[in-house]
């Protein structure tokens, strides 16, 4: 599985950087980024293989840079306030509807593609925020699938990020995995 991530960040309008509407709904900020799968996820995909697994539901943000670990989960998602940095207020999660995913077939580089687009509102994730993940919910129990780490992007009250993620699942004959 290989996956990346592109961000993007709209002020909203009358933000005071810059006038009532002169960069309301232009981007200001964009981020790139490769895809950490954590260990939850291989055992979350392991799951929906034997039957037994649950979606993706939602998408987390938070404050951490600290790479990821072999037990990184949704508790980890930081919202501390990272190198003295405040916590993200308004909340950390937005769901994402089952319609926000599409699949399709890349023969040219042999990947089924998940893509989707999850917009974080202007009064959600305030703050400084250097992660984001992928997460699936199911009753009280969670399990993060992946996270990004990027440089760190600053939303203000009223401006709208929206990240869009690409998943990849190789296939055919994947026997060359062996020799690594």
């Amino acid at each position: 599985m290989k996956g990346r991530l592109e961000l993007t960040l709209k002020p909203g309008a009358g933000d005071g950087r810059g006038g009532a509407d002169a960069t309301a709904g232009a981007t200001t900020v964009e981020r790139r980024a490769g895809n950490a799968v954590m260990r939850g996820g291989g055992e979350l995909v392991a799951r929906l293989f034997a039957g037994r697994g649950s979606a993706i539901t939602h998408m987390a943000v938070g404050t951490s840079d600290s790479p990821e670990s072999e037990v990184f989960t949704t508790a980890a998602l930081a919202n501390g306030g990272a190198d003295g940095e405040e916590a993200l207020t308004g909340g950390t999660e937005v769901a994402v509807p089952p319609d926000a995913f599409v699949i399709d077939t890349d023969p040219a580089r042999r990947m089924v593609l998940v893509r989707l687009r999850v917009t974080v509102p202007g009064t959600v994730a305030v703050g400084t925020i250097r992660e984001a993940g992928l997460v699936s919910r199911a009753g009280d129990s969670a399990v993060l699938y992946n996270r990004v780490i990027f440089a760190p992007v600053v939303k203000k009250s009223g401006d709208e990020m929206t990240l869009f993620w690409e998943v990849g699942f190789p296939y055919g004959d994947l026997q060359w995995l062996d020799s690594q």
